[in-house]
């Protein structure tokens, strides 16, 4: 079980990244049920070698915060407490919404870590 809190009316968390032979640990996860997609910004993926290259497709994703260019990379691992999962493709991008967010934890990795938000008890943990 990982524990969650809210902080500004926002349901956060953190989680690990692992990126060929390199971890990063991102503070600030917006957890987002209405986000089809996990994004990481940008400049903590660059901390670890996650760069655009030459032929990354850039697309545009739109939601609440407005939209923004990202590019698509699949990491070696990624861990929320003890649920974790490998080979899994995130969003790279700015991230600039008018909050401090380091990423945002998107149905997509929800779906895949089989993941049950209690919100009563602020606790994130899988179902299998």
């Amino acid at each position: 079980m990982k524990k969650l809190m809210i902080d500004d009316g926002l349901l956060l968390t953190d989680m690990e990244l692992r990126y060929s032979g390199q971890s990063l640990h991102i503070q600030r996860i917006l957890i987002d049920t209405g986000s089809g997609s996990t994004v990481v910004s940008t400049d903590l993926a660059e901390s670890i070698g996650i760069v655009a290259e030459q032929n990354d497709m850039i697309y545009r994703i739109s939601g609440v915060g407005g939209s923004e260019f990202v590019y698509s990379k699949t990491v070696d691992l990624v861990k929320i407490g003890s649920m974790q999962t490998e080979d899994f493709a995130i969003e790279i991008g700015a991230m600039n919404y008018g909050f401090d967010l380091d990423g945002i934890i998107g149905l997509d990795l929800l779906q895949q870590l089989k993941a049950v938000i209690n919100i009563d008890e602020l606790s994130l943990q899988s179902n299998s």
